[in-house]
């Protein structure tokens, strides 16, 4: 591997990555190092600013600016896996941006350097399909997910707000990869982009469950074996609760984290990529993982 094929992000993994989503932290991991990602995982990382903060400006924006200026400070753009902390992070930078009185605010309530705004915010799809690129993880792959049907699955915030990585209502890089890998895709618009229910999970679980119970729906009827997902609530909704919304076993769809199905055609180990701990199990007939 050159020198040029070597890329460089400060890590948010945020609060989800060390806990109900421990497997989409190691499997992202495991997937990057082989792609010659290097993550520098940002030194007492805090809250992003989520749902309490998002009623005030310059709280958001501190919590957020916290963990961008210690990235800026190093000349890395910040690569956030949790869909929520990517949205929350990459609204508050270009908030940050475009004003600069409340930068200005910011600042003076930072403990640490300045913040600039000079930085950009990923979601780990972006890297693998924009900075990484295609070419570089159809050689990786080992073991094609040939034969296998996997509905892409967005959720709402990856491409929400607007943003210039894809479309929002129409996505088309989860599609992208998942053919590299091999896998068969089906049409899944407009689900791929519907709400699965998790931000009303607590306050009303029969309609939280009833709207994840219609993704579901809609991909058994386009014959998808699983789901290919990058959001630890839309995981939680459509593995955990899956059960729940979709009490016949054999009606479920298996949901995996877009990492667990590269790292499956790429031959990673499946202790690696956290397969076992999947409350619905993964599909039969995948390959067998072998790359340690």
């Amino acid at each position: 591997m050159t020198e040029k094929d070597r890329w460089q992000y400060a890590y948010y993994p945020g609060c989800s990555l060390g806990s109900s989503a421990r497997e989409y932290d190691t499997s992202l991991r495991a997937v990057f190092k082989l792609l010659g990602v290097e993550l520098i995982e940002i030194e007492g990382w805090t809250c992003c600013g989520a749902t309490p903060a998002g009623h005030d400006p310059l709280l958001a924006g501190a919590l957020a600016a916290r963990n961008l200026a210690w990235a800026e400070a190093r000349g890395l753009d910040v690569v956030a896996p949790c869909s929520e902390c990517f949205k929350n992070l990459h609204k508050s930078l270009l908030a940050l941006r475009a004003d600069r009185r409340l930068r200005d605010e910011v600042n003076a309530l930072l403990d640490g350097p300045a913040f600039r705004g000079s930085i950009d915010v990923k979601h780990p799809l972006e890297v693998v399909v924009r900075d990484v690129g295609l070419e570089r993880v159809r050689e990786l792959v080992r073991q094609p997910l040939a034969g296998v049907q996997i509905a892409p699955y967005y959720g709402c915030l990856i491409t929400r707000p607007r943003n210039d990585f894809d479309d929002p209502e129409d996505p088309s890089s989860l599609d992208d990869l998942l053919v590299a890998l091999g896998a068969e895709v089906p049409d899944f618009y407009p689900y791929k982009t519907r709400c699965c229910g998790g931000a009303l999970l607590l306050s009303k679980q029969d309609v939280a469950l009833g709207l994840t119970r219609r993704l579901v729906g809609a991909a058994r009827r386009q014959g998808a074996a699983g789901f290919a997902l990058g959001c630890p609530m839309c995981d939680m909704l459509l593995d955990a609760y899956q059960p729940a919304a979709v009490p016949a076993a054999e009606e479920r769809v298996p949901a995996l984290f877009f990492t667990q199905w590269m790292g499956l055609a790429m031959g990673i180990d499946a202790d690696r990529l956290g397969l076992a701990s999947r409350v619905v199990a993964p599909p039969a007939g995948l390959p067998a993982t072998a790359r340690g």
